[in-house]
């Protein structure tokens, strides 16, 4: 690759958006796919959700990959899963070109709201990390070890702790909780006063069905139940999960600050914005004490850091006026899209 460009890919739990930029921060090319996730999603769909809106972005820009002079794909889960050839001839290169890369999502994250080259970054979105950043690097990371064996905090966590306790009513092992009603109903499942009531084979018709659906998904879909226990900030078994899930987000904030409480501290993703820290929601004291004093960032766009982390690479600083503009041109870009596509 001896290009002038750099293409930059956040492939995330949810999504995946590849965005096409000059060097001067201007975006010429943006595309939105599925989940990229190779640990959630698989290395196979992973792989086609990246290659497939990297090359639109890429055509959307009226480019070639010839064109292209630095590559950086930030990946959620296991980015070991990815074959570097495929990624490589997937995107339409030859061989293996050296400028292609592939790194945490997390450092994507803490670009997009910082391009200070040391730094923290905590994100909690469908999955949950946190990283240190030091010269641009990770140094340490915290969490981000999936569904299976972590993700703290994450809304596949606050997801599943509501489905468990709607599970423990439905069977009556556990309290009432307003989560029910909610989760059945946006499933429609909710069939008269009292789903819980009917019973078949022993069970709860209403617990076999709910088995049935999250089954029927992969299981980082339980995130989608997420914003249910924020939607009921009066019930003692909703807010204990958001707790639970504040307690794990402390940990993970404790745990990158240390050694640099002064540096910036990025906070990223829909469950920490809209839920966890969502204006007043209250915060628990080990959160309280986990944030006190830092220099909180808001990231705004994990695509937009993935570009930023892209074009740090190949110099030692990011100009403002750069980052700033990317962020103009890339909301522009992608509003387009959204606008092609229609409903």
């Amino acid at each position: 690759m001896t290009g002038s460009l750099v293409l930059a890919v956040d492939a995330g739990g949810t999504s995946t958006r590849a965005v096409v930029a000059d060097t001067g921060g201007t975006c010429l090319g943006y595309a939105a796919g599925s989940a990229g996730n190779p640990t959630s999603a698989g290395p196979q769909a992973a792989l086609a959700a990246i290659t497939g809106s990297a090359r639109t972005a890429l055509a959307r820009a009226g480019r070639g990959a010839d064109e292209v002079g630095a590559v950086l794909v930030a990946v959620a889960g296991n980015r070991r899963l990815l074959d570097r050839a495929d990624l490589a001839r997937g995107l339409g290169f030859t061989g293996e070109p050296a400028q292609l890369r592939t790194g945490p999502d997390i450092l994507a994250m803490y670009y997009s709201g910082s391009a200070e080259p040391t730094g923290s970054a905590v994100v909690a979105g469908t999955g949950s990390v946190a990283a240190q950043v030091r010269e641009g690097r990770v140094a340490r990371a915290v969490g981000g070890c999936g569904w299976l064996l972590g993700d703290g905090g994450s809304g596949f966590a606050v997801g599943h702790a509501v489905v468990r306790a709607v599970v423990a009513e439905l069977e009556g092992t556990g309290p009432p909780t307003a989560l029910t009603g909610l989760l059945l109903a946006s499933l429609d499942l909710a069939t008269g006063a009292d789903p819980g009531r009917a019973v078949e084979e022993g069970r709860p018709r209403a617990l076999q069905a709910l088995m049935d659906v999250c089954y029927a998904e992969r299981p980082v879909g339980l995130a989608r139940h997420a914003p249910l226990a924020f939607a009921a900030p009066e019930d003692p078994v909703a807010s204990a999960v958001v707790r639970s899930a504040q307690e794990d987000v402390a940990r993970l904030v404790a745990a990158v600050r240390e050694g640099a409480p002064d540096a910036p501290l990025v906070l990223g993703g829909s469950v920490l914005h809209h839920g966890l820290l969502a204006p007043g929601r209250p915060v628990t004291p080990a959160l309280q004490l986990a944030l006190a004093g830092a220099d909180v960032r808001p990231a705004r766009d994990g695509a937009v850091g993935a570009a930023v982390a892209c074009l740090a690479a190949l110099g030692p600083t990011v100009p403002a006026e750069v980052v700033q503009r990317l962020h103009r041109t890339v909301a522009a870009r992608r509003a387009a899209a959204a606008t092609a596509s229609g409903p």
